[in-house]
């Protein structure tokens, strides 16, 4: 490692809770605020399904519009990224105060459900608050 002789630029993250990440091959449009998974194939972003060998990605903070195809990683998207520790506003159905600090899990690009609910468990985060409005609470990306 060499001191430095000049000015020199630093890239860096500016909010490392959100970040682009590639999206999978094919036809595929992701709508901003969709629930997004990494797939296990290859860790390519793709729609957020109750699906066992998928990992919670996060939320899309823009649309994608696929149309035509491509191959894996063609295009990138805009996620608040899993494990920010963010609470956003999803539609959840069916729960109660006696919920809060209970993991959700993927439904799909549009909802989650408590454990009871789903079959592959593919954890998005834990409810941190209800709303006054029925069927969505504040989930906590954890």
């Amino acid at each position: 490692m060499t001191a430095l002789t000049e000015n020199t630029k630093i890239d860096f993250i500016a909010d490392p809770s959100y970040d682009k990440q590639p999206v999978i091959s094919g036809a595929i449009h992701i709508f901003k605020n969709a629930i997004c998974s990494l797939n296990a194939a290859g860790g390519f972003v793709v729609l957020g399904t109750d699906t066992a060998s998928e990992t919670f990605a996060g939320i899309a903070q823009e649309e994608l519009d696929q149309a035509t195809g491509g191959s894996n990683g063609d295009n990138d998207i805009l996620l608040l990224k899993a494990g920010s520790n963010i609470p956003v506003l999803l539609p959840i159905t069916g729960v109660t105060q006696a919920d809060v600090n209970k993991d959700v899990f993927i439904v799909d690009d549009g909802a989650v459900a408590l454990v009871a609910v789903t079959n592959n468990d593919v954890r998005v985060g834990k409810i941190y608050k209800l709303t006054d409005t029925a069927n969505e609470a504040y989930i906590l990306l954890n």
